[in-house]
């Protein structure tokens, strides 16, 4: 009996320690998690974590914590609508899909895309705020058909324009004349013209359909002059379908 009792008083002083380390352990579950967290932003009112940081840089004057953070917030907008259309390229240059019209097209937004990012991180760095990577939500490999891939792309411009205007409405709240400026210049009028572009690409693959000779032409017309070339062309299938490329060609 008294070596039973000696066997369980050695394991109680044993386990003790290891049982107060799985509780600290738990106790400091939720603040580790909550390290590992915190630099991932949300799409919307990220909260600039470096604000203090970036207050310090010499060359900031007028650029509000506000705008920064709402600038911060936008960016993740514009890369999230580059991965978007760079789906949506792959898409259309799939092998049962081939559509190089609409591959060329939906590559060339992408790019855009990431150059517009690029443009407004070398402005926060101007102006002396500091830019904050965030995760970005995964786009759909399979689109389905042409339309459906056309009205992501155009719900993806109608987020980017909406989060455009609401920066832009940051910045005249905080008296940011030289960020209106440079919105405006840049960004505001060509986001106006990428919306009509997409509606106009949605609007003639709906005459056209998804799939025959109708969209074949049309691809060939986008492929050859671009997006406004094909979308003022017209479109004639059946006998004229040939003829109908040869006058985009001489358009």
């Amino acid at each position: 009996m008294k070596q039973i009792w000696a066997f369980v008083f050695c394991v109680s002083i044993i386990s003790a320690p290891l049982c107060r380390a799985e509780t600290l352990a738990e106790q400091n579950k939720g603040s580790l998690g909550r390290m590992a967290r915190y630099p991932q932003m949300k799409p919307k009112g990220v909260p600039s974590l470096l604000a203090g940081e970036s207050m310090k840089l010499a060359q900031r004057q007028n650029y509000h914590e506000k705008v920064e953070e709402a600038l911060n917030a936008h960016l993740r907008m514009e890369f999230q609508a580059f991965y978007t259309y760079r789906a949506i390229a792959a898409y259309f240059g799939r092998s049962d899909i081939a559509l190089p019209g609409f591959y060329q097209f939906f590559k060339g937004q992408s790019e855009e895309e990431l150059e517009h990012a690029q443009q407004f991180i070398d402005y926060m760095n101007t102006r002396g705020g500091i830019f904050i990577a965030q995760d970005l939500d995964a786009p759909p490999y399979d689109f389905k058909s042409g339309t459906a891939a056309l009205k992501t792309a155009l719900k993806m411009e109608r987020d980017v324009n909406e989060s455009l205007l609401k920066l832009h409405s940051v910045a005249e709240e905080h008296g940011d004349p030289q960020f209106t400026d440079f919105l405006e210049g840049n960004f505001l009028n060509e986001q106006v013209e990428a919306l009509k572009e997409i509606a106009d690409l949605l609007t003639n693959i709906d005459r056209v359909g998804n799939e025959g000779l109708g969209l074949y032409v049309y691809d060939r017309q986008l492929q050859a002059n671009g997006p406004t070339g094909a979308g003022a062309l017209g479109i004639e299938v059946g006998g004229g379908g040939g003829g109908g490329a040869d006058a985009g060609a001489a358009a």
